[in-house]
């Protein structure tokens, strides 16, 4: 059986992507923070039910150092092949300015987002290479290709990291059977304004939510078609080439930090 390690699994994005790869017959590895460890367990024993599948559900905060050699070491002691490489975890600080934030919760989340990200890639893409194939699929975002993005600055840079090194991997990649993918949504119903602290999500909402299992469903069949890059929804391409072609930098900024405000209407 072949096995695919998901990260931030326990709900969300990650959760239906899971659910697409269990359907196909495809063995999981699912990995979520030890605060979400009920969910975890609960979507482990449901997809076991509904389809002929191995599933194991680990627990890492991968927003701490050190984190993906744990979570490795984990993987190794079940010995199964990672055939599939999904890094979906992921964190944001949302609503702030740059000079306003904690520098602890900073951290964190270029920890998570992109070290972590950068050493599951590094580690598992070297057997995938050795087998003559493989997939990795990196969770990026739109905000990463929105420059200067107000009031999300780190979130936004951590996520051209993704964007930048996935489609340079990609390229690497070239005749070896292994593909990397980076699928860039937009706004998602997800928990993710909740937990970066946005409280106002009126104003996300002005831009049209996304649903997780849509998300999933078109980052899915770009992994296995073997593009670089997918970015869902006509808008969601609308607004990120305006971004980029815009001749005020000055209006960009604004712009991206009305969507983010945390001011009430």
């Amino acid at each position: 059986m072949r096995y695919a390690l998901i990260t931030g699994a326990s709900g969300g994005i990650g959760a239906e992507l899971a659910k697409l790869f269990a359907r196909d017959g495809i063995g999981l590895v699912l990995c979520s923070s030890p605060r979400s460890r009920d969910n975890l367990q609960a979507l482990v024993a449901e997809l076991k039910g509904l389809y002929p599948i191995e599933a194991y559900g680990l627990c890492e905060d991968l927003s701490l150092p050190g984190a993906a050699g744990r979570l490795i070491e984990q993987v190794n002691a079940l010995k199964l092949p990672v055939e599939f490489l999904v890094n979906n975890a992921g964190a944001g600080i949302v609503g702030l300015a740059y000079q306003d934030y904690d520098a602890t919760q900073l951290t964190a989340m270029l920890q998570l987002n992109i070290v972590t990200l950068s050493q599951l890639t590094l580690h598992y893409v070297k057997p995938m290479i050795e087998r003559g194939h493989g997939r990795i699929l990196n969770l990026s975002s739109s905000a990463g290709y929105v420059v200067p993005h107000g009031l999300e600055a780190a979130y936004a840079a951590s996520k051209a990291y993704v964007i930048s090194v996935s489609e340079s991997l990609s390229h690497d990649l070239r005749r070896t059977g292994v593909t990397c993918t980076h699928l860039a949504p937009g706004p998602t119903r997800t928990n993710f304004f909740v937990a970066a602290g946005l409280v106002d999500e009126r104003r996300m909402a002005k831009l049209g939510y996304s649903q997780p299992d849509d998300i999933a469903r078109i980052g899915y069949r770009a992994m296995h078609a073997g593009r670089s890059a997918v970015m869902p929804g006509i808008s969601n391409n609308i607004v990120t080439w305006l971004a980029r072609i815009s001749p005020s930098r000055t209006l960009t900024g604004n712009i991206s930090a009305y969507v983010v405000s945390r001011e009430l209407d």
